[in-house]
């Protein structure tokens, strides 16, 4: 279905269109590039391998590794694919309060 009654997880305004809408609806996600600045994704980059090198401690955050990857990546951020609970992150936290986001 992509008429705008099916689609129960975006809202029918002009911010995404009907196919951007129904992709989100069928995969979970939306990759929109550049939507944020090469300089932020830097700044979020740096500050996300502090946190997964422990360098920074975020009260209640869960770090999560692939094992699969460990093999390949070792202790290194590259194995991380989740971070939880993050809020506490003042700079990581900060993307989610980006306007564009």
């Amino acid at each position: 279905c992509v008429s705008p009654l099916c689609l129960s997880y975006t809202l029918d305004n002009d911010v995404l269109t009907t196919e951007q809408r129904q992709f989100y609806e069928d995969n979970g996600y939306l990759l929109i590039k550049k939507l944020v600045s090469d300089e932020d994704i830097e700044r979020f980059r740096k500050e996300f391998v502090r946190v997964c090198r422990k360098e920074v401690k975020i009260p209640g955050a869960m770090i999560m590794k692939d094992e699969s990857l460990r093999s390949q990546y070792g202790q290194s951020e590259r194995a991380v694919n989740k971070v939880q609970d993050f809020q506490e992150d003042e700079e990581l936290f900060r993307y989610c309060s980006l306007p564009q986001v």
